[in-house]
């Protein structure tokens, strides 16, 4: 009966955390439509810049016209400047964590999050929120602030506490990336 009930308000949790709302974490979209909110570009990779020629000219010596392609702007100092702080200066907790790698927090929503997990090139990968047992058990109602980002799949496991969120909890976690793209953050 347990274990129906405990599964119950995780998939109820889960229908309150994909809800269409607005997110809190307030990111710029991945490619953004007005050039002003790009970063300036310093000298882009020769990959990223496309030559095209400017007049039907044969000689070799026409004018060539570039096209620069910026980066996206970086995820993690866009949370950073939104108020999220790196879980590992705020308790004892490593700076990239196998399996979920670098997670940000707003100490203020703790213990259930939003968690912002990052690889090692600063992309959001996941978005994890840790339900403690006593409140599932307390049959609370809970809320997540959503995602800025598309979720691909969802991964729901137990976790006896770790320094932070040092109770017993599940961890609801929104992947934002393949399964196989997990990898990013397994070492």
């Amino acid at each position: 009966m347990r274990k129906a009930l405990v599964s119950a308000a995780l998939v109820a949790l889960l229908a309150l955390i994909a809800d269409v709302r607005r997110p809190a974490a307030q990111f710029a979209p991945f490619w953004p439509a007005a050039p002003q909110q790009l970063p300036p570009a310093t000298a882009p990779a020769a990959d990223n810049v496309e030559q095209t020629r400017t007049a039907p000219h044969r000689s070799s010596t026409a004018p060539r016209k570039h096209k620069v392609v910026r980066p996206p702007p970086n995820q993690l100092k866009l949370a950073t400047k939104n108020g999220y702080e790196r879980v590992s200066d705020l308790v004892n907790f490593p700076k990239f964590f196998p399996g979920l790698g670098i997670i940000l927090v707003k100490p203020d929503t703790l213990p259930l999050g939003p968690f912002l997990c990052f690889d090692r090139r600063d992309r959001l990968i996941a978005t994890v929120y840790m339900v403690p047992n006593k409140d599932i058990d307390d049959h609370k109602s809970l809320e997540g602030a959503g995602s800025a980002r598309p979720v691909d799949h969802v991964s729901i496991y137990f976790n006896p506490g770790h320094p932070g969120v040092d109770v017993p909890h599940y961890h609801l976690v929104l992947w934002h990336v393949t399964r196989k793209q997990e990898a990013r953050v397994a070492k």
